[in-house]
């Protein structure tokens, strides 16, 4: 078994790597014109790969759940499923927060309807502009 520091350490390493893996996906997905779909892609593969799970079934220390369920399926053959569910159900929580979010600040950052006339404009200047 490892400590406490070498687990922190390895997820130290292992976020960095994330994120070097992450910021290629970025680079490949950035000229995708359909906003929602590309953040959606980014946030789908960030849940995959940073969801954590308890590394053996009697201890307490978190590994990452991809890993986990790779190896207890191929190697333990116990099955995908204890690294597997936490990252479905992960991914479904934060596609709900992601488009309730979007939709609440959406709302927020819409300009108002109707547009302010300034007080000295006359229709005459308006009419001359068209």
């Amino acid at each position: 078994m490892y400590s406490a520091e070498n687990y922190f350490w390895g997820w130290t390493v292992y976020t960095f790597g994330v994120g070097c893996v992450l910021s290629c996906l970025w680079y490949l997905l950035r000229k995708v014109s359909i906003t929602s779909l590309r953040h959606n892609l980014l946030l789908i593969a960030v849940v995959f790969l940073l969801t954590p799970v308890t590394a053996y079934q009697d201890d307490s220390h978190l590994a990452p759940a991809f890993f986990v369920s790779l190896y207890e399926g191929w190697v333990i053959e116990l099955g995908f499923q204890r690294g597997f569910a936490p990252i479905l159900a992960m991914t479904v929580l934060s596609l709900m927060l992601f488009i309730i979010s979007r939709m609440v600040f959406g709302k927020i950052r819409k300009p108002p309807r109707v547009r302010v006339r300034p007080a000295f404009s006359s229709d005459k200047r308006r009419r001359s502009n068209l």
